[in-house]
């Protein structure tokens, strides 16, 4: 028997809130469950959250969970970093229908159905005992134009044009911003709707990406956002980056300092002095403040410094360090560096040389956003597997060679340097010399990190003039 009134939301919501601090175990104890646990079973927590906890069997309905008050139910895995905690992957909404997606419209969409009130239970999984996982936070997140309507509608339709133009079987979760066409399980190919290129596709769901749900974490746990639709006043999503571009390249040319007393930002020597004044072109009231759109659709925001003659980067652009050992075990389709280059607003900042910093010989260049092309992303993937198989075979193996460093001397590894490259390398990225890391192999090595090559990063700067 419930102990909660399933026709009222907020009887709900009380009921889910007595979760928190609570672990899986408890649960079982607590509904007295005499059922058989598998501890292998991936969607453990969230069998014994809906069971055990809300009386929800499994089914196969397509209903939110809660339909008399049209509430879904998502438990979302945390996991933890060295910036905190956060979402540990995408989460799935429900299932997608190749044979009637094409008849329906956003505002009675099955996938709109689902989304239009989600009740997410955070947890952060427990490696060494699944029981012992515990629930950190509850949260009624509701659909609206402020928590990012504009972009899940723009994407569901741009899912359903490709399913009903007979491209069903060419979807990619690179295809869109925040709502994602996700392999659903295994590769199993289903019919799909218009055959005119192909008879099937790989069966998928709709599923929000990890940046959406992450931001909304962050926001629960108190993290500062304004909002740059509410700020630049933007109604649709066509409208989005071009506001934003036109905003920024109207002060082209200008220095730092200039941008700086315009705003009126006091700005330091510290390196997210230029970021600062960019939000404030941007329109927000505090520098401290995070673009929430920005978070939800996975965009970063990159300062490059820019030699003025000839557009060369005055260094490559690097992503967090990775740990080796879990690197070689990733599957590229599902790996970390997949997620971290979904989309940048890549913005210039021109000067003469590489040592001068002075904010008036610093001057704002010609911003744009980019999101690897699909040709870019087979040559990254490839650059990827590459390092994956060097990494594997012992290549981060050192040797030192004698300079005239303080040290005497300085550590080369047998990866491939940028040069044998195209659009990405790994390179060292550690704070100093004694911060390491090991390769599974008994090599240890200064931590390592991809970076984008200085010359690709130059041909895309030439190219957005």
């Amino acid at each position: 028997m419930i102990k909660y009134d399933n026709s009222s939301e907020k009887s709900i919501v009380s009921y889910a809130n007595k979760l928190i601090g609570k672990s899986l175990q408890d649960i079982l104890d607590i509904s007295l469950s005499t059922r058989i646990i598998n501890l292998k079973n991936k969607g453990l927590a969230g069998l014994i959250i809906e069971k055990e906890w809300f009386g929800i069997e499994q089914n196969s309905s397509q209903l939110p969970d809660f339909d008399k008050v049209g509430i879904e139910l998502k438990i979302i895995p945390l996991k933890k970093t060295k910036n905190g905690i956060v979402v540990k992957e995408r989460t799935k909404i429900c299932s997608m229908n190749y044979m009637t997606l094409h008849n329906e419209t956003w505002e009675e969409s099955h996938a709109k159905e689902k989304l239009n009130k989600i009740l997410f239970v955070y947890y952060v999984p427990d490696t060494s005992n699944i029981l012992k996982s515990k629930i950190l936070k509850i949260d009624l997140w509701k659909l609206s134009k402020e928590t990012g309507e504009l972009f899940l509608k723009e994407d569901w339709k741009s899912i359903q044009n490709k399913v009903s133009m007979g491209y069903a079987h060419e979807l990619s979760s690179r295809d869109t911003e925040s709502l994602e066409a996700s392999p659903a399980g295994t590769k199993k190919e289903v019919p799909q709707f218009n055959t005119v290129y192909a008879a099937t596709a790989q069966k998928r769901a709709f599923s929000l990406k990890q940046p959406f749900t992450n931001q909304r974490w962050k926001e629960l746990n108190k993290v500062k956002y304004e909002s740059i639709i509410k700020t630049l006043n933007i109604t649709n999503f066509d409208g989005f980056e071009e506001t934003v571009l036109v905003r920024l390249n109207s002060l082209q040319g200008k220095s730092v300092l200039e941008l700086s007393e315009l705003y009126d930002v006091k700005i330091g020597r510290s390196k997210s002095r230029v970021a600062s004044v960019i939000k404030k072109i941007i329109g927000f009231k505090s520098v401290r403040s995070k673009i929430k759109e920005f978070e939800q659709l996975g965009i970063e925001i990159k300062m490059i410094n820019v030699r003025t003659k000839d557009y060369r980067p005055m260094e490559a652009i690097s992503f967090p360090a990775m740990k080796l050992q879990e690197f070689i075990l990733e599957e590229w389709e599902e790996s970390t560096f997949l997620s971290m280059i979904n989309k940048f607003l890549f913005i210039p900042i021109y000067k003469e040389c590489k040592d001068i910093s002075d904010l008036d010989a610093l001057y704002l260049g010609k911003a744009f956003f980019w999101t690897p092309s699909h040709d870019e992303i087979s040559i990254i993937e490839q650059e990827w597997l590459t390092y994956q198989d060097e990494v594997r075979q012992g290549q981060c193996k050192t040797t030192k060679v004698l300079n005239k460093s303080k040290r005497g001397y300085k550590e080369v590894s047998e990866l491939s340097k940028e040069s044998a490259m195209k659009i990405i390398h790994m390179r060292p990225h550690g704070r100093d010399s004694n911060d390491r890391d090991e390769d599974g192999l008994g090599n240890s090595i200064v931590k390592q990190s991809f970076w984008l090559n200085t010359k690709f990063m130059q041909q895309l700067i030439k190219k957005n003039l």
